[in-house]
């Protein structure tokens, strides 16, 4: 699918304030949005951030959909102040959200505070996880979808467990992992598949580690960003945290105090715990595969520290995993 440009941000200003019908004082991009173009935009009296989707015949009323559906669950999302489905800023839909008060917890300063804000967060992950999906996959985005349940364009767990799993191996061959690696991961697969499959669809954020989980003052006030939700396991959001888990906060690991919020709201089992690693290594080796095409596609050589780190942790996952399954 096409993916437009990023528009002039004297264009994405003139949006915002005829969206909103207030002046705006400053406007910036922020340059980590991946799924979407990111703008913050400081009003007279608040911050908002004006989000555009990239691809042409794609819309937001799906991700309003989902927030609406959360804040009504008690979920600390941001609230939805504007939507366009696909007009204004070259055919691209767009939509305006409030701030979640204060930052992100990779700089909250103890291992206290941060304990505290992931039980908080466990809790609340759980709740966005009981969300009924139809279908597995990244949930489908097209305009047709506006006034549907949330859908995934996969029937079977089977089928989008495999698709990422086999091109992801053939990679990582390519990549350093010997065939005895190969064969372990496809073997761990192919005896945790069961495992795997044995929920319905679920709502995932998708893409949850530290940078999404807000604080303010050592209080939790949030989850930002849902432009990866997927359908998939209740248990995904857990595995890829515990895979991305130390990437950024170097106070302590945050797994245990994230799934222990989790199990306040959703007992998890010795069974859950063995599927959350399978989660964690699934991700690990289709992140990995990304980074390998990018690179070979671009002629780089360079793999740089989020690729160290998703090395570590999927060799880790590779052993733990061999001594429960």
């Amino acid at each position: 699918m096409k993916k437009n440009d990023a528009p002039p941000i004297d264009l994405v200003e003139q949006i915002a304030s005829e969206s909103l019908n207030k002046t705006v004082k400053t406007i910036e991009r922020e340059l980590r949005g991946v799924s979407t173009y990111v703008y913050r935009v400081q009003l007279e009296d608040r911050t908002v951030y004006l989000r555009i989707l990239p691809e042409e015949d794609c819309s937001f009323a799906v991700e309003v959909q989902v927030h609406s559906l959360l804040r009504e669950k008690g979920v600390l999302v941001p609230e939805v102040i504007f939507f366009a489905p696909h007009q204004h800023i070259s055919g691209m839909s767009f939509m305006i959200v409030g701030e979640i008060p204060g930052e992100n917890v990779i700089n909250c300063g103890s291992k206290d505070i941060y304990h505290g804000i992931l039980v908080q967060a466990g809790k609340q992950i759980a709740v966005i996880n009981q969300v009924s999906v139809d279908g597995f996959g990244f949930v489908k985005r097209g305009r047709e979808e506006d006034a549907r349940p949330l859908q995934g364009p996969k029937k079977s767990m089977h089928d989008y467990l495999y698709e990422v799993l086999e091109e992801g191996l053939v990679l990582l061959s390519e990549n350093g992992f010997s065939r005895r690696d190969v064969f372990q991961i496809s073997s761990l697969f192919d005896a945790g598949a069961d495992l795997m499959g044995r929920h319905g669809s679920c709502l995932a954020h998708g893409d949850f580690d530290d940078d999404h989980i807000f604080h303010y003052n050592g209080t939790f006030t949030g989850i930002i960003d849902f432009g990866e939700i997927q359908g998939s396991s209740p248990l995904y959001d857990l595995g890829h945290f515990k895979l991305h888990d130390g990437q950024y906060n170097q106070i302590t690991q945050g797994f245990p105090s994230l799934a222990m919020g989790y199990n306040e709201v959703v007992e998890l089992s010795d069974d859950d715990y063995t599927e959350i690693d399978l989660w964690a290594l699934w991700i690990g080796v289709g992140r990995l595969a990304r980074k390998y095409k990018y690179n070979r596609r671009n002629s780089k050589g360079n793999w740089g520290r989020y690729h160290d780190h998703l090395l570590k942790t999927v060799k880790i996952e590779m052993e733990l995993l061999a001594n429960k399954i």
